[in-house]
């Protein structure tokens, strides 16, 4: 009986033995699904992104998608490029932003200040989708930026109040719209090279700007405007009829029903891009590669195009008719029918502009 106890007592503690092993098991097991888990949770980067209809773009085509396939949280923080510039200045020594959206001209003075690192196309394989123009590099072959969407300013008018259709720019100082009319301030990125543009227009060059301050300052305007936000209520109020402003905005005015439509300016059409940039300093370069890498495919390029009329960055982007019609070169045009400036050019002259502006035009 007692032999037959012990045994049946080390039978016991064996079960007891293999059940407790099993629960340790399972227990690690679940643990390790737990921070398994926790990782993918915690794995998020933060960008920037426009305000408005551009955000809701630039969630629906890019960020949205971008999770969903990868299961990385985008944060995003909204703001101008120039608002957004003025964050990765202050925040130079610890970024909380991994990729930055900049216009055009801030691009290019982010990287001079070495707030941005160079793009690999071994991390970001798909830039070989893009257009080459769109792929911007220094002379050393090293990329700084990347191209997501054209935008540009043209001539836009309420075509029930404007006869005959404006075919200038320098339509605006017809005596019969005076107050009715709109042009952009400094604080927009395409000012300056707008500006220069004209002036040369004018008979000015980039040493003499006197051509274009004279003009100006007998302009007179609603508005010149610094937010588009602001301008879009004031062309939705019926204000105004006629000014120098998006064409990719005005058609979202169309859609809600605003009685507005584009012309096309015998001196041509002024554009820029958003541009994607790597942050430099980013302790999360790899997820902000696989961010860039992502949107670097025509499928999300060619999105943002049908959502708020950007000119996809791509040699032949598949568009609907309706996109193609509104897209910045017009329709039946491309994108080497777009003047682009030269923002290195651009940027040396900005400050003079604004002060000339400023002391000469707005104080008028």
């Amino acid at each position: 009986m007692k032999k037959m106890f012990v045994q049946n007592e080390i039978r016991l503690h064996a079960a007891r033995a293999r059940h407790a092993a099993l629960l340790s098991a399972v227990a690690g097991s679940i643990l390790m699904v737990a921070m398994a888990g926790g990782a993918q949770a915690q794995d998020s980067i933060t960008v920037n992104a426009y305000s408005g209809p551009w955000e809701l773009a630039m969630r629906k085509c890019f960020f949205e998608p971008f999770s969903a396939e990868t299961g990385i949280q985008v944060v995003v923080e909204t703001g101008t490029a120039s608002v957004t510039f003025a964050k990765l200045r202050q925040q130079k020594d610890s970024p909380t932003i991994d990729v930055a959206w900049l216009d055009a001209g801030y691009s290019e003075q982010a990287w001079d200040e070495g707030l941005t690192q160079e793009v690999s196309a071994t991390e970001v394989p798909n830039l070989s989708n893009l257009s080459k123009q769109a792929v911007y590099a220094t002379a050393d072959g090293k990329v700084y930026g990347v191209g997501t969407g054209y935008f540009a300013y043209t001539l836009v008018y309420d075509p029930k109040k404007v006869d005959p259709a404006p075919t200038s720019y320098f339509d605006l100082w017809d005596p019969k719209y005076e107050q009715r009319v709109y042009s952009p301030a400094p604080a927009q990125s395409l000012f300056t090279p707008l500006m220069m543009h004209l002036n040369k227009m004018l008979g000015g060059t980039d040493d003499n700007f006197e051509p274009f301050i004279e003009k100006f300052s007998q302009l007179k305007p609603s508005s010149y405007y610094e937010a588009s936000g602001v301008m879009n209520v004031t062309i939705q109020s019926g204000e105004v009829v006629m000014g120098i402003y998006y064409p990719n905005t005005a058609w979202q005015l169309f859609d809600q029903g605003v009685s507005i439509t584009t012309g096309s300016p015998k001196e041509g059409v002024v554009a820029s891009d958003i541009r994607m940039h790597l942050v430099a300093g980013t302790t999360k370069k790899a997820l902000a590669e696989r961010l860039m890498n992502f949107v670097s495919q025509p499928k999300p390029l060619e999105c943002i195009g049908e959502e708020i009329y950007l000119g996809p960055p791509l040699d032949n982007p598949t568009l609907s008719e309706k996109a193609s019609q509104r897209m910045p070169w017009g329709a039946g045009g491309k994108v080497s029918d777009l003047i682009m400036p030269d923002w290195h050019v651009v940027n040396a002259k900005r400050q003079q502009l604004r002060d000339l502006w400023n002391r000469r035009v707005v104080s008028q």
